[in-house]
């Protein structure tokens, strides 16, 4: 299962963050940041986000018949959680300390 550090991770030593195994610039995550505050602010991303869960809990416990209903519910669940981990973790990064 990915998990958010799969995806963004921190040099210990250096401290540079990288995003999918790229390294980013400061430019670069101040950009992301400032992309991440956007779209959490996003009815859209409120209405998408909000209709997978509600698609989550219909196929994995309302219309289930079958285990793979449910995993597949639980991966739906994963995902949206995921993705909010990585903005979170990227619009939650303080920029005036180096680490």
């Amino acid at each position: 299962m990915v998990v958010p550090q799969d995806i963004i991770t921190q040099d210990q030593r250096t401290k540079v963050i990288s995003l999918g195994g790229k390294p980013m610039t400061e430019n670069e995550l101040r950009s992301l940041q400032n992309e991440c505050k956007a779209l959490s602010d996003m009815r859209i991303w409120s209405i998408l986000s909000e209709t997978v869960k509600q698609q989550a809990f219909d196929t994995g416990w309302t219309t289930s018949t079958t285990m793979e209903h449910l995993n597949t519910a639980k991966t739906m669940y994963h995902t949206i959680d995921l993705q909010q981990s990585i903005i979170n973790i990227i619009k939650n990064k303080d920029l005036t300390q180096k680490g």
